[in-house]
């Protein structure tokens, strides 16, 4: 029997977030589909979309980033076209109403600067998510971590690690999945780094 070599899983699923592998396992993001990665950073959940047969698009504000997820699709996937991959702000992207069966957002509404501007990145995934599609997010919030992380205003914390994050909480998200109609795909799963930051995975269904 032929076993391949445990080495192989970087090369074949680069730094996928495991928790989307989740998402993988249970058979809610195939081949043909249309995602988005809305905050895509370098493309580190992209690099087994590709070659998957995932039609993949993607949207950061750093023109740097989406300059390598192009570079990086030319050597994976170089029949998709270079306009999928656009420089845009999360809470304005220009994509059409309901125009992807799937949006990733990962480790990118930690970064709103306001609660404004998280609900306005938020209703944007969801304007272009097709009714039935799935919003995937990840991202830091208060959870498990109450009393514990250094408040300035608003929701922005100071991070043990240094830099100023906007955290929600369960009561806000609560609140907008009430807001959206959306459907809860999964419990909320909050991983606590060593009393540092709390990551959330929020997972909903567009009905």
């Amino acid at each position: 029997m032929f076993h391949l070599p445990i080495t192989s899983l970087k090369a074949q699923f680069g730094d996928l977030d495991l928790y989307l592998f989740d998402q993988l396992l249970k058979g809610r993001i195939q081949k043909g589909m249309k995602l988005l990665d809305a905050g895509c950073g370098t493309g580190r959940n992209l690099h087994y979309l590709l070659q998957a047969g995932v039609q993949v698009y993607a949207a950061d504000v750093s023109e740097e980033a989406v300059r390598r997820v192009r570079h990086m699709t030319l050597e994976v996937a170089p029949t998709l076209p270079a306009r999928n991959f656009v420089v845009a702000d999360v809470e304005a992207m220009p994509f059409f109403d309901a125009e992807f069966d799937v949006v990733l957002c990962s480790a990118v509404l930690h970064f709103a600067r306001s609660e404004a501007h998280f609900r306005a990145m938020v209703q944007e995934m969801w304007r272009v998510l097709r009714p039935g599609g799935m919003l995937f997010c990840r991202f830091g919030t208060t959870i498990g971590l109450e009393g514990k992380l250094e408040h300035l205003q608003e929701r922005l914390y100071r991070m043990a690690h240094g830099p100023v994050w906007f955290l929600a909480d369960e009561e806000l998200l609560l609140k907008l999945e009430q807001q959206l109609g959306s459907e809860r795909l999964e419990p909320l799963k909050t991983v606590l780094v060593e009393q540092e930051r709390a990551m959330t995975t929020w997972v909903l269904r567009k009905p």
